[in-house]
């Protein structure tokens, strides 16, 4: 209990500061929903462009932007992005940062064994990412319900959030899972943010690729954040195919984070 309110602790500054950001970002995108649905976005031919590249971008009906929820899924698909290097860098931080800043001695003067530590650190974190995500859905569903155009249902909007605030959930957890795993296997944090930045953007261009070609459509289910992409959810409901492979990752990368982090040899 006492390395899981360590652990809290120690990310509480950077939840809030991501919480504020992201916030701030959410209505800074929703309050010019009016104003570009004003300029008849519905009205611009898209025949032009290639087919396969407009649905690789989730672009594929410019219709759809004239309403909240379809302009809300195109624009926040980019904050899931950042959602993602979150939870990732929550998990690639977890382990590997008691070892570069010297606690580990600290955690083996307690009465604790490895596992106990990987587990309290996974408990921890899941709840500051849950924390993220729950307050991060409620500040975006109340940006649309301000911003919306007139005659949308409430009711619609609300069932699509929730769809999108589980999506979400596992998404983030997917990442935080190969996250940890990489943490398990790391001497130092130093290169956590640029591998968290690294994992998330290269599993998105994997399910860029796999939509821009049928024949790489596969690499999808390599890509957590096409499990939560916000105009997928809102328009077709929930992809259980690509949740199911993201709770296999994570359900595996956690197993082998205990089994790798029990083995490991440790800075002390």
């Amino acid at each position: 209990m006492t390395l899981f309110r360590l652990e809290c602790r120690t990310h509480l500054k950077t939840l809030l500061i991501w919480i504020v950001v992201v916030a701030l970002l959410t209505f800074g995108l929703l309050s010019l929903f009016p104003s570009m649905k004003s300029m008849g976005l519905q009205q611009i031919d898209l025949n032009a462009m290639p087919k396969d590249m407009l649905k690789a971008f989730n672009l594929s009906d410019m219709a759809a932007l004239a309403t909240v929820k379809g302009y809300f899924g195109y624009e926040y698909q980019y904050v899931m992005l950042a959602t993602g290097i979150f939870a990732a860098t929550l998990g690639t931080n977890a382990l590997s940062r008691e070892e570069t800043e010297g606690t580990i001695s600290y955690l083996y003067a307690q009465p604790i064994s490895r596992l106990s530590i990987v587990t309290a650190k996974m408990i921890a974190n899941v709840l500051l990412y849950t924390l993220y995500w729950l307050v991060s859905m409620a500040v975006a569903f109340l940006a649309c319900l301000i911003f919306k155009e007139s005659g949308a249902s409430v009711s619609g909007l609300f069932r699509s959030f929730t769809q999108l605030t589980f999506t979400g959930w596992i998404m983030g957890l997917t990442f935080m899972s190969v996250g940890f795993l990489l943490s398990s296997l790391m001497k130092s944090n130093k290169p956590a943010t640029s591998l968290s930045l690294a994992i998330v953007f290269l599993t998105f261009i994997l399910g860029v690729v796999g939509k821009l070609n049928d024949k790489f459509q596969s690499l999808i289910y390599f890509s957590p954040v096409d499990t939560a992409l916000p105009s997928a959810v809102f328009k077709n409901g929930i992809e259980w195919k690509y949740v199911v492979t993201d709770l296999i990752v994570l359900v595996v990368a956690a197993l082998l984070t205990c089994v790798i982090y029990r083995r490991k040899d440790l800075k002390v």
